[in-house]
């Protein structure tokens, strides 16, 4: 059994899957700190949203969520995707009240927008996240604010 902190977290992260493949980007203000943190960790070279590596893992890091946002707001504008978030996630009480860790493992789909045939490709990996208690700009009721995202991509099968 969640607690209400935990199940207020599972819906936020569920409105943050929707915001993104419905490209609702600034609707994401409502979940996530302005300050947040997101570093996103691609094992493969082979992605529409990252530059290929000649090396190792990818690593795109964002100080904000400004700086994120105009990021997958462009490279996600002529694709169509769905997240499902698989599980009520792992959490870990940071301060019971006031702060959580929590891990959610993520399936995804992505092809692009136009047309029925060409690329498509699912993947999957896990969200590292970190969720603070608060108000929103000092306003407003008390809710549960994305302030750290780190996801990392193990999975990812591209056919065209």
């Amino acid at each position: 059994m969640s607690s209400p902190a935990e199940s207020r977290i599972q819906s936020q992260k569920l409105r943050y899957c929707r915001y993104i493949d419905t490209q609702q980007f600034p609707l994401l203000t409502s979940l996530i700190l302005p300050s947040c943190t997101f570093n996103f960790i691609d094992y493969f070279s082979s992605s529409p949203i990252v530059e290929p590596s000649a090396a190792g893992p990818v690593t795109l890091r964002f100080d904000s969520l400004a700086s994120w946002s105009a990021y997958f707001s462009d490279k996600f504008k002529g694709l169509q995707t769905m997240h499902l978030v698989s599980g009520a996630g792992e959490f870990t009480a940071i301060s019971e009240h006031e702060e959580y860790e929590a891990i959610f493992a993520v399936i995804y789909h992505a092809a692009p927008k136009e047309g029925e045939t060409g690329w498509q490709g699912a993947g999957g990996g896990h969200y590292h996240e970190r969720w603070v208690k608060g108000k929103k700009d000092g306003e407003g009721k008390e809710d549960w604010f994305l302030k750290s995202v780190r996801f990392e991509r193990l999975y990812w099968k591209y056919t065209e």
